[in-house]
């Protein structure tokens, strides 16, 4: 199946799949996550692939929410308009595909080249490995932008570099380098850029090389024991981040961000 974003490019058992929006440096808004999630769909039906490899094409893997997407989510007037089961849905999207993603039966590996931003973050988060390109720039910036950081990549950030460092990074907004990334657990690997593609390829075949079985269950058995599978509140997201939709400080902390200044924050 042809995609609109994305690109798939198929290998014996390994399938590739990249963000491919590069003028924009990737980012996504609503017709991304609609074809991520068909893709999630059409490859939990392939039996023959095994190892799924993320990343974007050009100088970026994924910037995060395209900030047309954030403004609308912005519009008080626009929220007010739409039902509460409409707002919830759309506010749930983003966490059904994180959920749908981690869920598939083959080991997915992220390739981050360039700028890993937000969602892009999380959706390297919802990856089995993380390989960074020396020189990648990862950033969440969620609260910057006058919302609370979603899609159950929270409780994925505290499991990989635990409940201290994530907070400091949700709430300063601090970005890290790729080394810095490794040093706290974010990422599995730093490779030169030029390398980043067979570094990851590496990593596929080493994983193909196991028995299928043995492997497809030690993922589900990880994946129950992760933070975010105990008492599960992830849903929860959805509604914290209806609650900043709309708001004044929301639409002052995207204004400000786009002419890089301080924001004037009211509470309200």
């Amino acid at each position: 199946m042809a995609y609109e974003t994305f690109l798939l490019e198929r290998s014996g058992a390994i399938v590739t799949v990249s963000f491919n929006r590069p003028a924009k440096l990737n980012p996504i808004n609503e017709t991304v996550m609609r074809e991520f999630l068909a893709i999630t769909e059409e490859l939990r039906e392939d039996e023959t692939s095994r190892v799924v490899i993320l990343t974007g094409q050009g100088r970026s893997f994924c910037v995060g929410a395209d900030l047309a997407m954030l403004a609308a989510g912005a519009d008080g007037e626009k929220q007010r308009q739409q039902s509460d089961a409409a707002r919830l849905r759309s506010a749930k999207l983003g966490w059904r595909l994180m959920q749908e993603w981690e869920r598939l039966d083959q080991i997915t590996i992220a390739a981050v080249n360039g700028f890993a931003v937000g969602g892009g973050v999380s959706l390297a988060m919802a990856c089995d490995f993380r390989i960074a390109a020396a020189g990648a720039r990862i950033w969440i910036p969620e609260v910057r932008l006058g919302v609370p950081y979603m899609w159950g990549s929270i409780s994925r950030l505290i499991n990989l570099v635990g409940m201290a460092k994530a907070k400091e990074l949700v709430m300063t907004c601090d970005e890290l380098t790729a080394e810095e990334a490794l040093a706290v657990g974010l990422v599995n690997q730093v490779v030169p850029l030029e390398q980043l593609h067979q570094a990851a390829l590496a990593l596929a075949h080493k994983l193909l090389a196991k028995p299928p079985m043995a492997l497809r269950r030690t993922k589900e058995f990880f994946n129950a024991l992760s933070t975010n599978r105990a008492g599960d509140i992830t849903y929860a997201d959805a509604y914290l981040g209806l609650a900043c939709f709309g708001s004044e400080d929301m639409r002052e902390a995207l204004a400000a961000f786009r002419e890089k200044r301080d924001g004037k924050f009211r509470d309200r």
